[in-house]
């Protein structure tokens, strides 16, 4: 198949996996913010940064490096594998671990147990990591649009079913448990590559030169990201942390699908013709277009209609969260474009300076985060 069919059928299947798996967990979403409350969500939500940040180092920016990577062998593959596996269980040590010191920063009994379990998310994904980078950077799409839909589904009835059955927070804990493990088991499934009885240091320290700047990146971007959860369930109480966090996934739903469908495309499609400066900046250029059309006019229409929104969906006991949905839509415009300039970093090789940009936006953003703690005490 030729790279410009390559590249429309994998936008058909990545938009249908992402407008798809959106759906479900909307679906998924609402139902579950009927049967539990708030504070439920709290919970889950004060472990996640702990999360993001440990699946940030397992990756270490490797998929990344492998996708770009033209000639990649066994050994590459093989050892990034290994590199994962022991990466993920020495995070999920450390939460193991850790988990009583969690539980009384947050002064939250129920996160020992919570945090214990829901780490195990971490081991799982270490399994998938290069299945799923192989299936990415081959454009196969229409393969992880079956695994993504699979995982949703079935994930989503297992939250249902024990949420209903009052099982509470741990509804939400198996939710992500089941979506992993479903997700790493397809991935093995239709995945043909199996991993070699090699490792290899020089292989190793390629992928890292180029992997360890977008680490760092990733690392600053999640911490930023997601520092938000564990401010506020710090400071305020779970219920509080529920309500952001609906309103979160709310303002994502439109912003995320979109820049999900135009990330898992333009990078490895931009990588095969990366030598052609002229033939990047005309496609980087119709993507921007594009792409920042349909987003902002899709975050206008979500600010506008949140409070109706959120009542008719999901309940009038979660109105505080229509404030938040309201503010998150408009600092979420322009994450497309965002990123869509940063995958061109990625495309060149600049992950250096990729890096370099993390940093200066987070030393620009951290005044402002200070300010907002400020005047909202």
């Amino acid at each position: 198949m030729k790279l410009k069919e390559q590249t429309v059928s994998g936008i058909i299947w990545s938009f249908i996996d992402n407008s798809l798996t959106q759906i479900i967990t909307f679906i998924v979403g609402i139902i579950l913010a009927r049967l539990l409350s708030p504070a439920e969500f709290g919970l889950v939500g004060m472990v996640g940064i702990f999360i993001v940040i440990s699946q940030s180092f397992v990756d270490s920016g490797f998929s990344n490096a492998l996708i770009r990577k033209k000639d990649c062998t066994t050994n590459d593959y093989s050892t990034i594998f290994y590199f994962n596996l022991a990466v993920s269980f020495f995070f999920y040590s450390v939460l193991f671990a850790s988990s009583g010191l969690i539980s009384d920063f947050f002064n939250e009994p129920k996160l020992i147990d919570i945090t214990r379990v829901v780490s195990l998310s971490i081991l799982i994904n270490a399994f998938g990591l290069v299945q799923q980078t192989q299936l990415t950077k081959n454009i196969q799409i229409k393969i992880q649009t079956k695994i993504s839909i699979v995982a949703n589904i079935s994930s989503g009835i297992i939250a249902v079913t024990m949420a209903y059955f009052g099982f509470s927070v741990w509804s939400l804990v198996f939710r992500n448990l089941s979506n992993v493990f479903v997700r790493n088991l397809l991935l093995w499934y239709f995945s043909k590559w199996r991993p070699s009885l090699v490792f290899s240091f020089s292989s190793l320290k390629e992928m890292f030169s180029f992997g360890s700047k977008l680490l760092f990146s990733g690392l600053l971007d999640k911490i930023f990201e997601n520092i938000y959860y564990f401010i506020v369930g710090k400071f305020f109480s779970a219920e509080q942390l529920g309500y952001y966090s609906r309103a979160d996934t709310f303002a994502r739903l439109p912003s995320s699908n979109i820049n999900g469908v135009v990330q898992r495309i333009s990078y490895p499609v931009l990588v095969k013709i990366q030598d052609d400066d002229a033939a990047l900046k005309r496609a980087l250029k119709k993507l921007i277009k594009t792409t920042m059309f349909i987003t902002f006019f899709l975050m206008i229409i979500m600010a506008a209609s949140a409070e109706s929104l959120i009542i008719t969906l999901i309940g009038k006991k979660w109105i505080p969260s229509v404030e938040y949905l309201q503010l998150l839509c408009f600092s979420l415009m322009l994450f497309p474009l965002h990123s869509l300039n940063l995958n061109m970093l990625n495309v060149k090789g600049r992950s250096d300076l990729f890096l370099k940009l993390e940093i200066i936006k987070k030393i620009i953003a951290i005044p402002c985060c200070s300010y907002r703690n400020i005047s909202g005490n």
